[in-house]
């Protein structure tokens, strides 16, 4: 009895734990602002981007596509895509592709992405205007709008190997 009593203690302690890890991967997004987990990204240098997001899992390519991400590098739930700008590396481009991304307005940037477009020009017609329609050619669907004044883009789609994903860019 004292030994399942101790095991009971053990799992309760232990759930807060499993669910704090889970949380740790939910991310926010801002696409009107392109701000994750309420931090402005696009135009930032490595070493702010790092600040306000923590330590990437890893880091990838030469100074011209530098990319630093988040989860393993073939399966990552976040990518940030750097150029140079006026000799510095800075952030463009921010790829969502596994985990849980919520955004205020929409919920879930992940879903299937007919209804993700749905969803931006429900609650972000003001915002964004639909450059290119969602539709599919060989297995690969996309489709990107822009913003009505600013310089972000979204686009999103699905592939058959990561499913859906989104990238703000500007």
């Amino acid at each position: 009895m004292r030994r399942l009593l101790v095991l009971a203690m053990l799992a309760v302690l232990a759930l807060p734990a499993a669910a704090g890890a889970v949380g740790a991967s939910a991310h926010t997004v801002d696409l009107a602002k392109g701000y994750v987990d309420g931090h402005r990204i696009l135009g930032l240098t490595v070493a702010q981007v790092v600040a306000a997001l923590g330590r990437p899992d890893f880091r990838v390519g030469p100074r011209s596509g530098y990319r630093i991400g988040y989860g393993a590098r073939e399966n990552f739930s976040i990518a940030v895509i750097f150029r140079p700008s006026g000799g510095t590396e800075r952030a463009w481009s921010i790829v969502f592709e596994r985990g849980t991304v919520r955004d205020l307005k929409i919920g879930d940037v992940l879903q299937p992405s007919a209804a993700f477009q749905h969803a931006i020009l429900d609650k972000y017609g003001t915002v964004f205007r639909l450059v290119r329609p969602y539709a599919c050619k060989n297995k690969e669907c996309v489709g990107e709008f822009a913003a009505r004044n600013g310089p972000i883009h979204l686009t999103f789609g699905t592939q058959p190997v990561t499913a859906t994903w989104l990238t703000i860019w500007k």
